[in-house]
């Protein structure tokens, strides 16, 4: 089985479970939420790749002043059936279309310059290579309208986090130092207890510095990028970090630079 049958099948097999622990508050809301109404734009196309449950919906719902065409894919069918319930019919603002799909082969499919937004809420973390991350930079790049950005973020080396998964990491470096540094010892399979048994999911986790160049390589103008702590809030001490932030926009300049 690949990494992403791997996903599948564990999104599959707990998707009521684990969208029920993504119903409370979360942080990098506010982010998302005032991102997406600043824009001066009355209608919005926003593809969300790994949707999930449909947790973002549910804060574009409350932007009831524009019209948004949303577009939601994800590998797991039962977490898209789970995602098609968060939007009410008094939700009118809102057109739905979910895909149930690896987003490696979803884009082969959009047309070029279709979206205002796209966004990873803990997707883009489960690319299992450095080839295909670099690929899926680059064709949302050509799938973003000029101006259009990039919302990712994703899981930060956080001293919790270091500290919960160290038996995970140690097994991560001890790869790396067998393939002589071919597999990158931030490739990281973190299991997790389910009805079924246990299930490994991939995870790679991004420094700055990392995304940064992915950006950058790829077109994108880096408007912002950043840790962010479990509260919420910018900082620049990477043991408090919960996760990476990166804000990155199609421009008709080249280069890079922050706000």
């Amino acid at each position: 089985m690949t990494i992403q049958d791997d996903l599948k099948e564990f999104y599959d097999a707990e998707a009521v479970k684990y969208a029920q622990t993504r119903e409370k508050y979360w942080t990098e809301a506010k982010l998302f939420l005032d991102e997406i109404e600043s824009n001066e734009k009355k209608t919005l196309r926003i593809l969300e790749f790994g949707c999930g449950g449909g947790r973002l919906l549910k804060q574009l719902a409350e932007i009831e002043w524009k019209k948004i065409q949303y577009i939601g894919v994800d590998l797991s069918e039962k977490l898209l059936k789970i995602a098609k319930k968060q939007i009410k019919p008094t939700n009118k603002h809102i057109t739905c279309t979910f895909v149930c799909a690896d987003i490696l082969e979803y884009i082969k499919t959009c047309k070029q310059e279709n979206f205002d937004y796209i966004i990873g809420i803990a997707s883009f973390q489960h690319i299992p290579s450095q080839k295909e991350r670099f690929y899926l930079m680059k064709s949302f790049y050509r799938l973003l309208k000029y101006e259009g950005k990039i919302i990712l973020t994703d899981w930060a080396f956080s001293s919790r986090f270091l500290k919960k998964h160290q038996k995970e990491m140690i097994k991560a470096f001890r790869q790396y130092l067998f393939t002589r540094g071919q597999k990158s010892w931030r490739d990281i399979l973190i299991p997790r207890k389910a009805k079924w048994g246990v299930f490994f999911r991939f995870y790679h986790i991004f420094s700055l510095k990392e995304l940064r160049t992915l950006n950058t390589l790829s077109g994108f103008l880096v408007k912002k990028l950043y840790y962010m702590d479990a509260k919420g809030k910018e900082t620049n001490d990477r043991k408090e970090a919960k996760n990476t932030i990166l804000i990155g926009q199609k421009s008709v300049f080249t280069g890079s630079m922050m706000e």
